[in-house]
């Protein structure tokens, strides 16, 4: 996430309110998961965890351990928390863009947070770094690009952008991954990329 101060700032002052949000579309999450393809056993990165809305759910398919990564001190603390009975769940402060983690995950999943990482070419680098051979990244939102752009509307350009069709946003990822999925339907928006080899 660029400009890393103003967004690290504006989530630590969501961050105490962040799971009385809930999701807009129930049912929507498991079905975006469903389409990801985590196998039992891999190493999942939940990126831009937040207070690890979804870590509990990808745990759910992975049975191994996850890794919630967000650039918010306070966001990290309250996830810390909630899972502080739960050995499977890691959690770490750091900007994902800057992660020192090689080839450390089979999956890495974003979920509700693409808009705020305002240069795509740079998080498929970061995600490119992260990954195995063969790795999978899953970018998906419970809304679709339209609500997306309504539910940001007024944050500025240094929080946050407005997304291109899926296809457009796809040709980021291109350059270090095989797009297996790009899809958005009436309330979802799905990104699926492997890791060329």
């Amino acid at each position: 996430m660029a400009k890393g101060n103003s967004v690290e700032a504006y989530f630590d002052q969501l961050a105490p309110s962040w799971d009385s949000f809930g999701e807009k579309h129930p049912g929507e999450v498991d079905s975006l998961l469903r389409q990801i393809g985590i196998k039992k056993g891999k190493l999942v990165a939940d990126v831009a965890c937040g207070t690890g809305v979804i870590t509990a759910k990808l745990h759910d398919y992975s049975e191994a351990p996850i890794v919630g990564i967000d650039l918010s001190a306070k966001m990290i603390a309250l996830a810390q928390k909630k899972y502080a009975n739960c050995p499977w769940a890691h959690f770490v402060r750091e900007d994902f863009l800057l992660a020192p983690e090689k080839s450390a995950f089979d999956v890495v999943v974003i979920y509700n947070a693409y808009p705020h990482f305002l240069e795509p070419r740079k998080l498929s680098e970061a995600l490119n770094r992260a990954l195995k051979s063969g790795g999978r990244f899953a970018i998906i939102h419970s809304l679709s690009r339209d609500e997306l752009h309504r539910h940001h509307e007024g944050l500025g350009a240094e929080l946050s952008r407005d997304l291109l069709p899926i296809h457009e946003e796809a040709k980021f990822f291109e350059g270090d991954f095989r797009i297996l999925k790009a899809e958005e339907g009436p309330h979802s928006f799905l990104i699926l990329g492997a890791k060329k080899d």
